[in-house]
């Protein structure tokens, strides 16, 4: 029995974000255990360094998987090295303080409060590009503010 994408049956897309979901909690933690391990007295050093052999790994695996399946990207990418610098820094930079705060709390307390990015994201989409709120969407962010709000009381 084939299955119809956005049915019910097609389960798919909802075990693809299931995996991609574990393997972002995984590298999280990852990331948490490197900082940690290096014992380095100041834990933003220990922090920056981790995040810059992470996106220093990154960049070199996804420039030889795209080195050997999509030249052209490659190159269209290297083209294009200075209108993407901007993005490329703040993307860094954004990254940085997501690692300071992983060398402070632990993983689950840092990505808990971070949904509040998702609050963000709603307001703009309502408010700049006048998108309606759906239903689902409602009791999505109902559960984001119970989530971090009971951390913040945890804590």
């Amino acid at each position: 029995m084939a299955l119809k994408p956005g049915t019910a049956m097609d389960v798919r897309a909802t075990l693809l974000g299931l995996a991609a979901g574990g393997m972002f909690a995984l590298s999280a933690v990852g990331f948490r255990g490197a900082i940690l391990s290096l014992g380095l007295p100041s834990y933003i050093t220990a922090a920056t360094f981790t995040l810059v052999t992470g996106l220093v790994l990154q960049s070199a695996v996804l420039s030889l998987y795209l080195w050997q399946h999509d030249r052209p990207v490659l190159f269209a990418i290297v083209r294009a090295w200075r209108p993407s610098l901007f993005a490329g820094f703040m993307g860094a930079l954004g990254s940085q303080f997501w690692f300071l705060a992983f060398a402070l709390a632990s993983v689950g307390s840092v990505r808990t409060l971070a949904l509040v990015e998702v609050l963000f994201a709603q307001a703009i989409s309502r408010f700049v590009f006048k998108q309606a709120t759906t239903a689902r969407e409602v009791v999505g962010i109902l559960l984001i503010v119970l989530g971090v709000a009971l951390l913040l009381w945890a804590h």
